[in-house]
């Protein structure tokens, strides 16, 4: 592990480059894409400081400024995640009606190349995290607020306890499939799907109308 100085800094300044040739201060968070990029065109075992610079163009100093060492970095990745598919996503739809939310949440797989992109990264971590115990848990948290999400909303509709955390598994396992199996269909097919998984899941099994709030 190295420790922080103040001549890091100035490396880091100094030796990235910008575009026509000027210059720029690489971020934390530029580090955390470029590792999240390896993360999803090659694994976790190949995200390694010095294979980051040399990526980047700049000396290994600059890592050092913004990481303690190569764990730092993978966690760093880990709750950048969390932050831009979870934290971020609860706050904006945190109180919004169980019908708006599942359509809304459900169709987020198929906003273009951004959600693509998404899940690429969304199943590279799953797959780090069928075999590192860091991962296993941020996956673990996600998933829990997510379908938290979804169960508040459940509940605030009107259903039990036990129900709303039934239907919020099934909706949030569409959701998840919308990704896995994007090529199976066509935009017209998985909107349609999506309206027809909306009303399945949140029709009560009686048939009876949805109970009141």
């Amino acid at each position: 592990m190295r420790k922080h100085n103040d001549n890091d800094e100035t490396t880091a300044q100094q030796e990235q480059p910008g575009k026509k040739g000027g210059r720029r201060t690489l971020t934390r968070l530029d580090w955390i894409d470029a590792a999240t990029e390896i993360l999803v065109s090659k694994s976790v075992d190949a995200i390694h400081p010095a294979t980051l610079a040399r990526d980047l163009g700049i000396t290994i100093g600059s890592f050092y400024y913004h990481f303690k060492d190569r764990n730092d970095l993978l966690a760093s990745v880990l709750r950048q995640w969390h932050e831009r598919t979870t934290a971020q996503v609860m706050h904006e739809y945190a109180g919004m009606p169980i019908d708006e939310l599942a359509y809304e949440l459900m169709a987020l797989p198929l906003h273009g190349l951004t959600a693509r992109h998404a899940a690429m990264v969304e199943f590279a971590i799953r797959g780090w995290a069928r075999r590192d115990d860091m991962a296993r848990q941020a996956v673990l948290e996600v998933d829990q607020q997510r379908l938290g999400l979804y169960t508040d909303a459940l509940r605030n509709s009107g259903f039990s306890k036990t129900e709303a955390e039934n239907r919020a598994f099934l909706i949030y396992s569409f959701q998840m499939s919308q990704a896995l199996l994007w090529d199976v269909n066509d935009e017209k097919a998985r909107k349609r799907q999506l309206n027809f998984a909306r009303k399945l899941f949140l029709q009560p099994l009686d048939g009876s109308a949805r109970p009141a709030t």
